[in-house]
């Protein structure tokens, strides 16, 4: 079975802003077991400064079905970040939630992913005369809810 969909996400605070999209595409392997690609794209503001996160992620998942139309799962999404103008580096973002199945085909998922990632960047080093690469790490909650489409 194929699944295509994606999943939207936001918080908001006093001097922050997160806005994230989410594309994926999953393959049941197996009965409850799904392989999904996700690209997380993510808007980040505090104060005056803003930043795009870019994470391309294979997740395998786990689905327990609880009753015909309706499953908790949990995966581990493993890959790449990126932010333009300072590096490339390593993402990890496991993540929870539920499926609701709504018709026959569509599923509703909300769920919670807490992602954490390295960025490297290199700098300068004291004098100009070395390059110093510098690891800067970030995790973040994020709550999204996402549709896809089976078939």
């Amino acid at each position: 079975m194929l699944e295509l969909g994606g999943s939207a996400g936001f918080a908001f605070a006093s001097e922050y802003r997160n806005l994230s999209l989410s594309p994926s595409i999953g393959w049941f392997l197996a009965d409850n077991l799904e392989l999904s690609a996700i690209l997380r794209i993510s808007n980040i503001k505090a104060g005056d400064s803003s930043q795009t996160l870019w994470s391309a992620l294979l997740e395998p998942s786990y689905h327990v079905p609880l009753n015909r139309s309706m499953f908790g799962f949990a995966g581990l999404g493993v890959g790449a970040s990126h932010v333009s103008g300072i590096g490339t580096g390593f993402a990890l973002a496991p993540r929870a939630g539920m499926n609701f199945m709504i018709g026959r085909s569509g599923v509703l998922t909300p769920a919670i992913t807490y992602q954490y990632t390295t960025i490297g960047s290199d700098m300068d080093g004291a004098g100009g005369t070395s390059t110093v690469t510098v690891v800067s790490l970030t995790s973040a909650v994020l709550f999204n809810i996402g549709y896809t489409a089976m078939w």
